[in-house]
């Protein structure tokens, strides 16, 4: 009996199958966080990317709200000379796929131009495909920009900031470690209004 006991207690076969078995884990784990957390940052880039076309469309194309691409500079300032920044209110305008709206006050603005708009989500998908046109909000800001009596176009040209928010990453590697989902931050990207837009 003292013979099988000393063999059981000395016995080492075996021991490299356990001792992976245990680092495996521990190192498969790691290999799959590094790949979520990599994927994680890819998504973060091509959101910002994303936001980055988004507000270089808006910029070139037409005014989401209707109400500004309408506006008529000369009640406030002579033909050819620049529209006040009070002429405009509200100030600035935001757009969402709700419509549009005056940013400090929420008050409605007026109607959202729902092809300008859908132009502005519609370049952005293809660097992001999980983009939504929820997900995107249009600022316009007048900041003095822009000639009363404008024959081409509207008679201001708006600071233009295009955010993405409400986007949320999932771990798919490491999900089996109860890792929730995790907001994404805003992203957000800013330019002027152009002059000559192609609509």
């Amino acid at each position: 009996m003292a013979a099988v006991r000393h063999r059981w207690v000395h016995e080492v076969r075996g021991t490299t199958t356990v001792e992976f078995a245990l680092v495996s884990v521990v190192f498969f784990v790691a290999v799959l966080g590094v790949v979520d957390f990599g994927r994680a940052l890819w998504d973060w880039n091509r959101a910002a990317k994303a936001t980055q076309i988004g507000v270089r469309a808006a910029v070139v194309s037409d005014l989401a709200a209707r109400d500004l691409s309408a506006l008529d500079g000369t009640a406030a300032s002579a033909i050819g000379a620049p529209v006040p920044v009070g002429a405009v209110s509200p100030n600035p305008t935001v757009c969402t796929d709700d419509g549009c709206c005056g940013a400090l006050d929420g008050v409605d603005v007026g109607a959202l131009d729902r092809a300008a708009f859908d132009r502005i989500v519609g370049s952005m998908r293809p660097f992001f495909d999980r983009i939504d046109a929820a997900n995107v909000v249009v600022e316009y800001r007048h900041i003095g920009l822009g000639m009363a009596g404008t024959p081409d176009g509207p008679d201001v040209a708006p600071l233009v900031t295009v955010r993405l928010r409400n986007m949320r990453f999932e771990f798919l590697a490491i999900a089996f470690l109860g890792l929730p989902a995790i907001d994404m931050p805003d992203f957000r990207a800013t330019l002027t209004m152009e002059d000559g837009r192609d609509g």
